[in-house]
């Protein structure tokens, strides 16, 4: 059995994507789409050991790492809850899984397998401890703390979308009130695009459109004062998250990744304004806050490093 070559699997709300992982390099891909059926328990299990196998083919391979959203227990794969999958409730996916493809499985949080992948891979890489957001549609987040992801007693650290950053804000779905995942995620954008209907009566495509805050991202880049200010929001929103993480674990690193923060040159500078009046003068002049560097294939060189770096 290979020990240098692995498959990650990165499994989203609406499809599955799978890589096979030599070393440091995603060497092949599969992503496909999640079916009504491939949702519930068993269609999920299904629908991974397929997907595997159909990448694997004749490969001898090391294991396979998934990361799941929601609550997971990563030391016994079990996945207790998950927003995404309302169905499941303490699912023992890694032991399904494994029972259906021979070779060890390991499980994790969807943002921490990001957090080890740009950990071992990508931004935080010899960066000592770091913490990682990830703002997509919603905000997740990841602490790598003495050389490893921290998860805390129930599994469940690193709930970087959840701090509150404004206690009189808009509800959450964690039963909060004025989380940042309320301000600096594709759902907010949603939000505010259709409280300035700024496309007119949005009740269709375009408020859902995928590729909606990257056009909010040109048109800030090219002088809309209306999309700039939705940035500007944003980045001095994460700039009361990121000044409390520094001042907390006294970090010199904060990496952002996800489908939003591609959109950092529009959020970044009203983020810079803020921060020094949100984090102490000596902590904050010893950090850096930056982009991701692996992008799409940190989900998956994260899951697969959960077997690799066993």
């Amino acid at each position: 059995m290979s020990k240098t070559l692995a498959v990650g699997v990165d499994l989203g709300a609406t499809r599955v994507k799978a890589g096979l992982v030599e070393g440091d390099r995603v060497v092949a891909t599969l992503v496909e789409p999640l079916a009504p059926e491939d949702r519930t328990p068993e269609g999920a299990v299904e629908r991974l050991a397929a997907t595997v196998a159909r990448l694997v083919a004749d490969r001898a391979v090391a294991g396979v790492g998934v990361g799941v959203p929601g609550v997971i227990r990563h030391a016994t794969g079990v996945v207790s809850q998950s927003p995404n999958f309302p169905a499941w409730h303490d699912l023992p996916l890694a032991d399904l899984l494994r029972a259906r493809l021979s070779v060890p499985v390991l499980l994790d949080n969807d943002a921490n397998v990001v957090t080890l992948g740009e950990a071992r891979y990508g931004a935080g890489r010899d960066a000592g401890d770091f913490a990682l957001l990830t703002l997509g549609s919603g905000v997740g987040g990841g602490l790598f703390l003495g050389g490893d992801v921290y998860r805390g007693a129930e599994g469940m650290a690193g709930e970087i979308g959840h701090l509150v950053v404004d206690p009189e804000g808009p509800p959450c779905g964690c039963g909060g009130r004025g989380c940042l995942e309320q301000f600096a995620s594709f759902n907010a954008l949603r939000r505010w695009v259709q409280r300035d209907r700024l496309f007119g009566d949005l009740t269709g495509a375009a408020v859902q459109d995928p590729d909606l805050p990257e056009r909010l991202f040109q048109a800030a880049l090219a002088g809309d004062e209306r999309c700039r200010s939705y940035f500007d929001e944003m980045g001095r929103r994460l700039a009361v998250t990121v000044g409390g993480l520094l001042n907390l674990l006294n970090l010199r690193l904060v990496v952002l990744a996800g489908g939003i923060a591609r959109a950092f040159p529009a959020f970044s500078p009203a983020l810079f304004a803020e921060l020094p009046g949100r984090a102490f003068p000596a902590v904050l002049a010893a950090a850096r806050v930056v982009p991701c560097a692996l992008w799409e294939d940190a989900g998956i060189l994260g899951a697969a490093a959960l077997v690799l770096s066993r």
